[in-house]
């Protein structure tokens, strides 16, 4: 069994403080649709065989653990990737330099177009149902946010980090991650977050925030067929 409670988060945040979130369908459960895509089980060593069977036919789920997940049958592999899970167990956090503020359901719209041309990774309808989104906006477009997405005990996810590429290096990630974390750490809470192991740039940005890498985890997204 995971010894840490972000060895497998998806599971303890669906068996757990978003359990409302969810689907248990036998021993997997997942998130509902257009809220996120991930799917667990309790104990990924034994592995996702069966998943398939509860899932209709061509519904996209991702697998996050610290090994590679074997493809269950009926289901075909999209995408594996590492990806480097840091934790803020000492955040270093700033202020923002630019108008920051929180967003709401009217700017989904704008959002799922930030996250279509930039692709922090997926982000629905109603994933800002998940947490507390801030964004920079540039009149009515949004053209960089944050937020929060998995809840676990004891710990909140950072997620959907992402700057139009017109606005990259104007510091836009930084105060977004602060001001998420911020509030996370007001709520009792250790930020952590998740990014592909490949990108130094991100990784080095999260480190001067107080982010430091905790394990490398498999992600692994698969599909019913």
């Amino acid at each position: 069994m995971a010894s840490h409670p972000l060895d497998n988060p998806v599971w303890n945040a669906l068996a757990g403080p978003q359990a409302s979130l969810g689907i248990a369908n036998g021993r997997f459960r997942r998130y509902a649709d257009d809220f996120a895509l991930f799917a667990a089980v309790e104990n990924p060593a034994d592995g996702f065989e069966g998943l398939a069977e509860t899932l209709p036919a061509g519904t996209i789920q991702g697998l996050v653990a610290l090994h590679p997940a074997a493809i269950p049958s009926g289901m075909e592999l999209l995408e594996t990737a590492n990806v480097s899970q840091m934790v803020a167990t000492r955040p270093r956090l700033v202020d923002a330099s630019m108008p920051i503020r929180e967003l709401g359901v009217a700017d989904v719209p704008a959002m799922m177009e930030l996250t279509a041309l930039t692709h922090p990774g997926p982000f629905f309808v109603r994933t800002i149902e998940m947490g507390r989104y801030w964004g920079v906006l540039e009149g009515e477009r949004v053209v960089g946010m944050a937020g929060e997405r998995m809840r676990i005990p004891g710990f909140v996810e950072i997620s959907a980090v992402c700057t139009h590429p017109e606005h990259r290096g104007r510091g836009y990630a930084k105060a977004l991650v602060s001001a998420v974390a911020r509030g996370i750490v007001a709520g009792g809470g250790t930020p952590f977050l998740h990014v592909r192991a490949g990108n130094t740039v991100a990784i080095s940005t999260y480190e001067k925030l107080g982010f430091a890498v905790r394990e490398t985890m498999a992600f692994t997204v698969v599909r019913r067929v």
